[in-house]
């Protein structure tokens, strides 16, 4: 069997999703911009903040007080 042509799964474990993003312009040059400079495409960029953002989500809230 012959492997299939193109990148490898993001996690082979877990499935991935399609997801289409909508910015304006001005975002997108932002974020085309940033990337460049990470040295990543605007997909590996997105993916990466995405999945740094996410994690953040899991974590427990912070207690404001400390």
């Amino acid at each position: 069997m012959m492997k299939r042509p193109g990148r490898p799964s993001i996690d082979p474990s877990d499935p991935s999703v399609r997801l289409t993003l909508t910015l304006p312009a001005k975002r997108y040059d932002a974020v085309f911009r940033t990337a460049t400079a990470a040295r990543q495409t605007v997909p590996e960029y997105l993916r990466a903040v995405l999945s740094r953002d996410l994690k953040n989500l899991n974590s427990p809230p912070r207690d404001p007080s400390r």
